[in-house]
């Protein structure tokens, strides 16, 4: 399975955001970072390829499919979306929003093997022990790894994630990034994260999609793309892409003198 896009545009009203964009042949099982500054279109591509902003031109294939005429309902079965802005029913439990969020695209009857998957989607996050804790009493960043899960637990053949670690410490960004790579590595969806910390992104993204004022400045491998002097203009820093003693990729940015 493959996520293409082609040629697309779209927007809002009469102003166009994004502006011929082209991103082919993304293979299941990868990871994509999706960078740019904030107002670059990153979180209106998302919603085009959930289907809440209806394109202009172009095309978004999954598979031989081309999923653009796609009701709404079909294609959150396909393609799941988590935005900035996430929101559950205080009242509800973890299990409960999680289940929820699986029923939507299932039917509303409970069975046995929908129970399992919430389960085991909570465990492989590392969030089986807030289980039973209301969703009101979490903290921001627990409130944003079950929102992880509720886009997981439909394993869909996309997952697009807008800011996934924007309220976490470090440490729970390194967590839900692992499991994430992990479910990914079980179940071979493709995964697009918009993410602020290029190194976080060089970290566990194949593959990197640079974003600015709607247009694609740069698609590749993050050796690749990092070191590319449009890093730098884009985000109006320089930058220079070092690794570290144990190879990691390291962005050192600084402001311009």
């Amino acid at each position: 399975m493959t996520l293409s896009i082609a040629n697309l545009r779209a927007g809002y009203g009469n102003t166009e955001v994004l502006h011929d964009v082209s991103v082919p042949n993304i293979e299941g099982g990868a990871f994509v970072g999706l960078i740019g500054p904030n107002a670059s279109g990153k979180s209106t591509l998302f919603k085009t390829l959930a289907g809440l902003v209806t394109p202009i031109a172009g095309s978004i294939s999954i598979g031989d499919d081309d999923v653009t005429h796609l009701r709404r309902k079909d294609r959150a079965r396909r393609v799941a979306y988590m935005p900035q802005a996430f929101g559950c029913n205080a009242l509800l439990s973890v299990f409960e929003s999680v289940l929820l969020a699986l029923k939507q695209t299932t039917g509303w009857r409970v069975e046995s093997d929908n129970l399992d998957r919430v389960s085991d989607t909570l465990r492989a996050l590392g969030l089986s022990h807030l289980a039973n804790r209301g969703i009101a009493g979490l903290s921001g960043g627990q409130a944003q790894m079950v929102a992880v899960a509720q886009t997981i637990v439909r394993a869909p053949e996309v997952i697009l994630l807008d800011e996934p670690t924007s309220a976490l410490d470090l440490h729970h960004q390194l967590s839900i990034l692992t499991s994430i790579r992990n479910e990914m590595d079980l179940k071979k969806p493709v995964v697009m994260a918009a993410l602020h910390d290029l190194n976080l992104a060089a970290k566990f993204c194949d593959r990197m999609v640079l974003l600015c004022e709607g247009f694609i400045l740069a698609d590749g491998p993050p050796e690749h793309l990092l070191a590319l002097p449009e890093i730098g203009k884009t985000y109006r820093v320089e930058t220079d892409l070092e690794q570290t003693k144990r190879g990691a990729l390291y962005v050192d940015a600084r402001l311009s003198a």
